[in-house]
């Protein structure tokens, strides 16, 4: 699967309707049976429909026109006036009444005279009006759809039915036969109905023949779509297990693979490997086949220097790793920067304003931020990297210098805002993201207006957001970068600061000084120790006491400890349950990942939450877990449920404008249209890492060995870091001393110091 980075800014043209609740019945007859498991009827309107997800809300009619239901699910490929089947069952929804909620949906052709004469006044049929339809059935009968199916010269036979009309009958005639067959071809090798929407919405009536020709190109072309669906679909097809499209749709699912483990450049014997190990192969096996697969479209294979393993990558990662090299090289041979006073009257304003006078390398780093076009500064908590940028942003206060202040996520920002008392913005908002287009409109064409852009967290920081930084830096500025040199590499691909780091080219300084040790932080202390390969201790009892270790060894005992300190001891040290206090877990799924840990977290905390949709309730907290630059929200952002809106009268539709979810980030409440809040998931607990960039009043991390997988020094070095006030680790004392122990994560294979060398030589 190729790895694409997509970013979900809404959803689009939602001016339809949101949710209908179904009216009384139209004539008086019995109600449908309350088991019934299908339907048949005219679909009369969508209210709402995501076409992405295959979704749909919609109005349905029984083709007598006595009974109308809401039917919702699975309703892709489908269009108003097509007569249907639905597959399913009813449901009574504490907010929207019953509903049907569908599993299956296929077109068909009405059977029914009353039927047939809605089929063709439907806006399907432009032109064709009730008269006319009336004058159709009683030309042909009933079956008059079938019969001019089959046999399109009869409809010649109907009086006014003219040429012109003819063909717009024959062609959606044509149009509901071929949607009937694709359907049946899809569900027929398994796809289902969420799947083949977007299949469906790529290829349109085309699907069947583009589908048999190469199921594996839905890989690339079709979201959701990984290999192992397309091979199972290919498979069943007959294609053949040495089929060259097969080759190398397991070649570039490896690749992309690799790429979400963050490698940008794996070598091509690993490549291999793993896709002989999808494909059931031995690597000798693929061998034949290497030259070819690496010729691949979109993929690159690294030119091979001395006795180096060659390196393979997708195409856009190679590129911006090229880049970003060639644009450090640039920076770091343009000419020193002029200020308006020199070092020293800087470094002295620097230390009036800040009320105490730099040392060490606090000292060095302010001075070589001043004096050089880029600089990396790095170091753990309490050794002074937020008073860095102070210092130069003190020392150039008079200098009517543009500085600019940034971080990789919301969250890092507000920290960045907090701490300086100036603006920072995301990197994404900084560059100016265009989710449309799918790019960023600051770049050297159009550069960011700054003389100094500090960036913080920049351990955060992938090559494609790296690499658009600096394509955006005009002539003649500066960049300063801030971070951690010890914590969990970036989500996305790549290892920027490792590898600027590693290369030994770049100005660096590392903060070695612990200022808040002083303080009593065991927080600081312990996650130094950690740093070092030693184990963390605990508090000694006392009014200063902030960091323990719980031990506990079965997984429900674990759960037990978890509530019992997030619900009862931490409130009576002053930090609210839910809103200062932040659990913490190496992974998502097993009896300790976050999915089962916020079950257990919002069954304690948010019993009584009235639900909202979405799965979430009234007072939950919740994660963003995609950017969304219309509702300003973005990955990694942490709210509260506040409630939701819609018309007080359940009998009446509920426009998408009116049904929103209240979610309240900080100090600001944002509304999420109600079609939308599945960019949100119960936030109780979350991931070490989707917890960087971000500070909690107090942390209460998870460790057991069924993590093992993931302990590692960094991650419980991550997890401590993130603790402002309080911290607590609950788990296996095993699964603390693996973690402590292991220091050696996976190292990502990345191009970033070759290409630094080529771009130095240049």
């Amino acid at each position: 699967m190729r790895p694409k980075v997509r970013h979900r800014a809404g959803m689009g043209d939602s001016a339809g309707l949101l949710q209908f609740a179904a009216p009384a019945p139209v004539r008086a007859r019995p109600a449908t049976p309350p088991d019934a498991k299908a339907l048949r009827g005219i679909l009369e309107r969508f209210v709402y429909r995501d076409e992405t997800r295959g979704f749909g809300i919609a109005s349905l009619t029984s083709e007598d026109g006595a009974e109308r239901w809401t039917v919702k699910g699975a309703l892709w490929g489908l269009e108003a006036g097509q007569s249907i089947e639905v597959q399913g069952a009813f449901e009574d929804d504490a907010r929207w009444g019953r509903q049907f909620r569908v599993d299956k949906a296929r077109p068909m052709l009405p059977s029914s005279e009353a039927g047939v004469i809605q089929f063709l006044r439907s806006a399907q049929m432009p032109g064709i009006g009730e008269r006319l339809a009336q004058r159709i059935v009683a030309c042909l009968g009933p079956d008059a759809l079938t019969r001019a199916r089959t046999n399109p010269e009869l409809l010649a036979t109907v009086p006014g039915l003219h040429a012109a009309k003819r063909k717009v009958l024959l062609e959606a005639l044509q149009r509901q036969e071929e949607a009937e067959a694709t359907l049946v071809f899809l569900y027929g090798h398994a796809i289902g109905p969420a799947l083949g929407a977007r299949i469906a919405a790529q290829y349109g009536l085309d699907t069947i023949r583009k589908v048999r020709e190469n199921p594996y190109r839905l890989a690339d072309e079709v979201a959701g779509v990984g290999f192992r669906t397309a091979d199972s679909l290919a498979r069943a097809l007959g294609v053949a297990a040495d089929d060259p499209n097969r080759l190398q749709a397991a070649f570039r699912f490896s690749l992309g693979e690799l790429a979400q483990q963050g490698h940008t450049a794996p070598p091509l014997q690993l490549v291999v490997e793993r896709t002989a190990e999808v494909l059931g192969l031995g690597p000798a096996e693929l061998q034949p086949h290497v030259a070819s697969l690496c010729r691949g479209r979109g993929i690159v294979c690294h030119p091979v220097e001395d006795d180096e393993a060659p390196q393979v990558a997708w195409a856009e990662l190679a590129r911006a790793e090229t880049q970003l090299a060639e644009r450090i090289a640039a920076l770091l041979a343009a000419p020193q920067p002029e200020l308006p006073h020199d070092v020293p009257w800087c470094l002295a304003a620097a230390q009036a304003a800040l009320g105490f006078a730099l040392q060490g390398t606090q000292l060095q780093a302010v001075e070589a931020a001043l004096q050089g076009n880029l600089l990396i500064v790095t170091g753990g908590p309490g050794t002074g990297k937020t008073t860095i940028i102070r210092g130069v942003l003190a020392a150039l206060a008079f200098s009517r210098q543009q500085i600019i202040l940034a971080a990789p996520t919301g969250r890092a920002a507000h920290r960045m805002a907090d701490a300086t008392g100036q603006e920072a913005k995301t990197l994404h908002r900084l560059l100016e993201f265009e989710p449309r287009q799918g790019r960023f409109l600051r770049d050297h064409e159009a550069p960011l207006e700054a003389d100094l852009v500090i960036v913080d967290e920049v351990s955060m920081m992938d090559v494609p957001l790296a690499a658009a930084l600096f394509d955006a830096l005009r002539p003649g500025a500066r960049l300063l970068l801030v971070g951690d040199a010890d914590q969990l590499p970036s989500v996305g691909p790549g290892a920027v600061l490792d590898d600027l780091l590693r290369s030994g080219c770049v100005p660096q300084v590392a903060l070695d000084h612990i200022y808040r040790q002083g303080e009593g932080s065991a927080i600081v202390a312990n996650a130094h120790r950690v740093r070092h390969g030693e184990l963390p201790v605990s508090s000694a009892r006392g009014t200063e006491a902030d960091f323990f270790i719980v031990q506990r060894d079965a997984p429900e005992d674990v759960v037990a400890a978890l509530l019992e300190i997030v619900q009862h001891r931490l409130p009576r040290h002053g930090f609210h349950p839910v809103d200062d206090v932040q659990v913490l877990a190496p992974m998502r799924r097993g009896a300790l990942g976050t999915l089962a840990l916020n079950e257990h977290l919002r069954e304690a905390l948010n019993p009584h939450g009235a639900p909202v949709g979405g799965g979430l309730r009234v007072g939950d907290k919740v994660l963003q877990v995609r950017n969304d630059y219309d509702l300003e929200v973005f990955n990694g952002d942490i709210g509260r449920v506040l409630g939701a809106a819609g018309p007080a009268d359940n009998r009446q539709p509920v426009l998408a404008s009116e049904a929103t979810v209240q979610i309240r980030f900080g100090d600001r409440e944002v509304q999420y249209p109600l079609a939308q809040i599945d960019q949100l998931v119960l936030a109780y607990a979350v991931t070490v890492h989707k917890s960087q960039g971000s500070e909690y009043p107090a942390v209460v991390a998870v460790l057991h060995a069924q993590h093992h997988v993931l302990l590692q020094r960094n991650l419980l070095y991550t997890a401590l870091t993130r603790a402002r006030q309080f911290a607590v680790l609950v788990g296996q004392l095993r699964a603390i001393e693996r973690a402590v122990a292991n220091d050696s994560p996976i190292r990502r294979h990345t191009w970033l110091l070759q290409a630094l060398r080529q771009a130095l030589r240049t």
